[in-house]
């Protein structure tokens, strides 16, 4: 709960930088992990008999919605939307198609069940019937981690280098939790995010202030 309440206020700042409209599925990545976070406290207390088992259910399923069917998709259209050299775009668009079929492949597991959620010592375990899970899990990461690695953008390239790194990490030690650790683990960048999209706004306004020559 602290953490989405922290997030969420790196994503207030965020969009307060009033970012451009090519910046906008970028500026929306924090309040996504905010609220991704705040679910997960909703999953705990269910798990702990703080609350009823149903409030527990919808919180489980509209978490592993977010993980499972927008970010797939989400994270290649952000960095598509501020990507300018054509092959890159290109390349980034094959990556969001690999991203759409993911997330529908995924959806249609959660859906057609069962999904579980269990209390592990530190974080969450989730499991659903993934079909073909080597090749989904891989071609989810591979969209995930590896449109920021096409980006332009050296802040965005070089968080994406330190975000494959910890998630192959996080995939080594424990797999299983791998959906809930790497969320947090996610949620880090909102931070990035937000002091890329101020030190854009810094530039756009400078510009602004140049005196023009006549």
């Amino acid at each position: 709960m602290v953490a989405g309440v922290v997030i969420g206020a790196i994503a207030v700042d965020a969009l307060r930088s009033r970012p451009e409209r090519r910046d906008i599925p970028l500026a929306l990545l924090p309040a996504l992990f905010a609220l991704h976070s705040l679910i997960e406290a909703f999953v705990w207390w269910s798990g702990r008999g703080q609350i009823s088992e149903s409030w527990g259910t919808m919180a489980t399923y509209a978490y592993v919605f977010i993980a499972y069917a927008v970010l797939p998709t989400l994270l290649p259209l952000a960095v598509l939307s501020r990507e300018r050299q054509p092959q890159k775009r290109r390349a980034l668009t094959a990556l969001l198609a690999i991203g759409l079929v993911v997330s529908a492949v995924m959806v249609y597991a959660v859906v057609d069940g069962p999904l579980t959620a269990t209390l592990e010592h530190h974080y969450i375990k989730y499991g659903a019937g993934i079909p073909e899970p080597t090749l989904i899990v891989g071609a989810y990461v591979v969209t995930t981690c590896g449109a920021g690695l096409l980006s332009s953008s050296r802040t965005i390239f070089w968080f994406s280098v330190a975000n494959v790194v910890v998630v192959s990490l996080l995939a080594w030690v424990m797999t299983a939790a791998l959906t809930s650790l790497w969320c947090g683990w996610a949620a880090v960048t909102s931070i990035a995010i937000a002091l890329m999209l101020r030190r854009s706004a810094r530039e756009r306004r400078g510009l602004t202030a140049q005196p023009v020559e006549q």
